[in-house]
């Protein structure tokens, strides 16, 4: 029974893996003027891995926080991402990480740091170049100006693993204006003094560059420490001071490099640790030195009362690193990072039982609304557009609150609906009828726009706009923009007089009903519905268009809030697969001499100027 257990857990924690939701990575290039012409002479142009995640691709407005990686010494961005030999791949984390709903979506951008010295340590020199500037202000603003972030220092978190660990304290603590949460796992050279083993140092005196890649992990890390903390533009080839020469120690060049030592310099930064949203610090226990000096910082930062999150975990320098960014880290930033708000989305009723299920979501380009859409947009294309439903409330609400099964339900057969105002309900706010209009504009550009998540996926030539009580007053209001293609007003109808309306209710009056150029589907809750006496009387007056109305004794609230919105879901996707896709089936439903509505239990109908 354990075993079957397993094995099925097993089956399942797999099965979530594959399907999880991918997303991009790309190698690029940046030219960094902080780097050029550093005496070793490592090229001014870095390679920098950029981690997209799922949604980047399928919402084009949506922007996102991002997270700043470093990488360890004698590593690069290219064996973490999986370009080349790794040990990790942080893709494959990430999107476990998201699939397993411990982390939110973001932009990932790791630097690649390896230098001649096989590590930069993310600091300042003439020999190496000025990798703080580099780091924390050059990739940074070329990240913020080619790609959707939200440039913004809450907005932006920095992690780092060892080497990049120290990177991460280390800049961390001098940029609190450029991050807001930093994350060490790991972090080395916190610590400690220097070798200067005299037999080390005579082999390290008279290296060329040349033969650096052919160093010890230690003989390298020694160069590398001197490149960073120690340069001397006097001492070619390698243009820096090893900490003993000729056997002797050299204090001078000890001091710098102790000086550079994390728990050495953190002092003078505690006032920009303050300025941090999130300090996070971790290292396994079978790491002994860096586990004892991470156990060091965190009683500092305790010492001068500096929230901050702390772990010490069973685990060596390396063979945890995976699990911890994808179940600590990952969610950390998740938590402390400012993620942009009105992009969440959320599925309703199963997404409706039309043939594309639909999400509702929130465009950063349209914040003033809800939009509801199918989920999946791959099947629209040249060939197969999504028509244009823009939405008004009852009573002019700022909010589709009582309406989302029925938008829902309506764009899960293949339509972009955009409804006026946001969610959750904000029921003491009235909108304005030029709303609806606003959206078709949206929706018009944003089918233009090659970036776009609806590029060329919407069908900008079949429009309608629609709205429940106040909102189909918004509709008749404007009814007479000649992109409409249809109109449809439910549990609405001009008042005869227009001075008897509700606050912020359009004054329309009757005068507007010659103005409607589109076919016009009134959909009304019968006697008992306040609006039946305006609406029947809007019927009568309409005579230049072909209308149909429909009445079920259901009151003035309608079927909105039934499940899938009910009848009146039912008969507006039908009316809007004929008037907005050309859907012969659907049209049968009002045609005809006997139009399949009378049918219908509960409904009874009236047209004009229809077949």
């Amino acid at each position: 029974m354990n075993k079957l257990f397993l094995l099925t857990a097993l089956f399942l924690l797999s099965f979530t893996f594959a399907h999880a939701q991918k997303g991009s990575k790309e190698r690029i290039k940046i030219h960094s003027k902080a780097l050029e012409g550093n005496l070793i002479g490592d090229p001014a142009d870095r390679e920098v891995t950029v981690y997209l995640p799922p949604t980047y691709q399928k919402s084009a407005d949506q922007r996102f926080p991002v997270l700043y990686m470093l990488h360890g010494f004698t590593d690069t961005d290219s064996q973490w991402f999986g370009w080349e030999d790794h040990w990790i791949n942080l893709q494959d984390v990430i999107e476990e990480s998201i699939a397993e709903e411990l982390s939110k979506e973001m932009i990932v951008v790791m630097p690649n740091a390896y230098n001649r010295f096989k590590g930069s340590m993310y600091a300042n020199s003439a020999t190496i170049g000025d990798w703080e500037t580099f780091v924390a202000k050059e990739l940074v603003e070329y990240v913020d100006a080619n790609y959707r972030t939200l440039p913004k220092k809450e907005s932006r978190g920095l992690a780092g693993h060892s080497m990049g660990g120290y990177g991460t304290l280390r800049l961390g603590m001098k940029y609190p204006e450029v991050f807001s949460s930093i994350y060490a796992l790991s972090p080395c050279c916190m610590d400690g003094g220097s070798n200067t083993d005299p037999e080390l140092m005579k082999k390290l005196e008279n290296l060329t560059p040349e033969q650096l890649e052919q160093t010890s992990f230690f003989e390298i890390a020694t160069l590398a420490t001197a490149a960073a903390f120690s340069p001397n533009p006097q001492n070619p080839p390698l243009y820096l001071d090893l900490p003993a020469k000729n056997g002797e120690p050299r204090q001078e060049v000890i001091n710098k490099i102790i000086a550079n030592r994390t728990l050495n310099f953190v002092d003078q930064y505690i006032l920009n640790l303050k300025k941090l949203n999130a300090i996070g610090i971790d290292a396994g226990l079978q790491d002994v030195g860096i586990s004892q000096a991470t156990k060091k910082l965190h009683g500092l930062l305790d010492s001068y009362q500096i929230a901050h999150f702390y772990e010490s975990y069973e685990g060596d320098h390396l063979n945890r690193i995976a699990e911890r960014i994808k179940t600590k880290t990952l969610p950390f930033f998740s938590e402390n990072l400012v993620f942009e708000t009105g992009t969440t989305s959320e599925i309703v009723e199963n997404g409706g039982t039309g043939e594309y299920p639909a999400v509702m979501t929130k465009e950063s380009g349209l914040p003033t609304h809800t939009v509801f859409r199918p989920q999946n947009l791959a099947p629209f294309d040249q060939n197969k557009k999504l028509p244009i439903i823009a939405w008004g409330n009852g009573a002019c609400y700022d909010s589709p609150w009582e309406h989302v099964n029925f938008l829902n339900e309506v764009a899960s057969h293949g339509f972009l609906v955009l409804a006026i105002g946001t969610m959750p309900k904000q029921t003491d706010v009235r909108s304005k009828s030029q709303k609806l209009l606003d959206a078709i504009d949206w929706a018009i550009a944003e089918n233009s726009k090659p970036t776009s998540l609806y590029y060329q996926k919407i069908d900008t030539g079949n429009i309608a706009l629609s709205g429940m009580s106040c909102g189909g007053l918004q509709t008749l209001e404007m009814a007479h923009d000649p992109r409409i293609t249809t109109i449809g007003v439910f549990n609405s109808g001009v008042l005869k007089d227009t001075g008897r309306g509700m606050p912020g209710m359009p004054q329309v009056t009757k005068d507007q009903l010659a103005k409607i150029h589109t076919p016009t589907l009134y959909l009304l809750g019968g006697e008992s519905d306040i609006a039946y006496g305006n609406g029947m009387d809007d019927f009568d007056r309409i005579d230049h268009v072909p209308i149909f109305v429909g009445n079920l004794d259901v009151g003035h609230g309608g079927t909105y809030g039934e499940s899938f919105g009910g009848e009146f879901a039912w008969v507006a996707t039908h009316w809007y697969q004929w008037q907005l896709k050309g859907d012969k089936e659907a049209a049968k439903l009002f045609t005809g001499s006997t139009p399949g509505l009378s049918k219908r239990e509960g409904w009874i109908y009236d047209k004009k100027n229809m077949d």
